[in-house]
């Protein structure tokens, strides 16, 4: 199952403490949305931030074709990645986030719905850089075996343990 996306500042030198807004590629799914905001302070390796993930997937009958179910996740939190050369045009980093993940199922035919909803710490890291003084773009991979999920609409189940989360995002900083 694909999770939330994370969107970082830009490591153009950081001589100064910066906000940064930035949306990722969930924004582009049904029912998108893919956004962070974030803090580095001045001089430091530490990048704090606040993320809103939530994108829905539609699943069909694999022998007609219709469709079936509608599953909406929803991911936020706080974030928090070190970064090795933050001066740099570009850095690796590793990172923590701490995610409420909420998954909403519906059964197309009947309206049936499920849900729940859990915390859960993901541990990764990645690559960032600044191609410009106020343009960034990240490409991470986090990872969480604690999550886990279960919805039943009395005619269609999911259970989930365990989730990651892809970061391809760009941003702004000011």
């Amino acid at each position: 199952m694909l999770a939330a996306l994370i969107l970082v500042l830009p490591v153009a030198p950081l001589h100064a403490a910066q906000f940064g807004a930035g949306v990722g590629i969930f924004t582009l799914a049904e029912n998108g949305a893919d956004i962070q905001i974030n803090y580095h302070p001045e001089q430091g390796s530490w990048l704090f931030g606040y993320k809103f993930t939530r994108w829905t997937d539609t699943f069909h009958d694999p022998f007609t074709g219709r469709e079936l179910t509608k599953t909406t996740n929803t991911m936020t939190g706080p974030i928090a990645n070190y970064l090795f050369s933050p001066e740099s045009p570009g850095t690796w980093y590793l990172g923590i986030e701490v995610l409420r993940w909420t998954r909403k199922e519906k059964w197309l035919f009947t309206g049936a719905t499920s849900s729940d909803s859990t915390f859960a710490p993901f541990f990764g890291g990645g690559y960032m850089a600044s191609p410009g003084e106020s343009f960034y773009y990240n490409l991470g991979f986090f990872l969480s075996p604690f999550p886990k999920l279960s919805t039943n609409t009395g005619y269609s189940s999911e259970e989930s343990s365990g989730g990651f989360d892809i970061q391809l995002q760009l941003g702004i900083a000011f």
